[in-house]
């Protein structure tokens, strides 16, 4: 088991903030038919960065199995 980024969509505005500080390569996607961002959770290492950085709080860590 390990923790992972998850983003709450109902909350998230898409402003892309989390794409932009993730220090890791497409971790973090910018889906544009809905305009919202999504973690890929097999590529998160959990450093919690998104989760400091987002605005909206709409991003927390979860365990993942």
């Amino acid at each position: 088991m390990y923790k992972s980024a998850f983003i709450e969509e109902e909350k998230c505005n898409g402003c892309r903030i989390c794409v932009q500080f993730c220090p890791e390569p497409n971790v973090i996607v910018y889906l544009k038919d809905n305009k919202k961002c999504k973690v890929i959770c097999e590529k998160c290492k959990g450093c919690e960065v998104c989760v400091l950085k987002c605005p909206k709080k709409a991003i927390s860590l979860k365990m993942v199995k």
